[in-house]
């Protein structure tokens, strides 16, 4: 649901003994930081996707939530956004 799906490469995953690293090819959309992502905003990539979440049809503990989510249970988690 968060993938720019215009970009070719495909998101990888590494897991190591000490941790995951998920590398998710292309940058934030709009003026979305990673100071603004720990801060609880969002912004919908891909507003059709998210017509199927809001109809029912996939699951989804809500939208935008995520990431909060994740901080609540791992506050350590480190994002980077490579854009530059």
């Amino acid at each position: 649901m968060h993938r720019d799906y215009l970009i070719r490469p495909p998101i990888r995953i590494f897991i190591f003994d000490n941790r995951i690293e998920i590398i998710s090819p292309g940058s934030l959309p709009d003026n979305l930081t990673v100071e603004k992502i720990r801060k609880g905003n969002s912004h919908i990539r891909n507003p059709i996707l998210v017509s199927f979440i809001a109809k029912g049809l996939l699951t989804c503990r809500g939208l935008g939530s995520g990431i909060k989510s994740a901080l609540e249970d791992l506050p350590d988690i480190d994002f980077a956004d490579d854009r530059d």
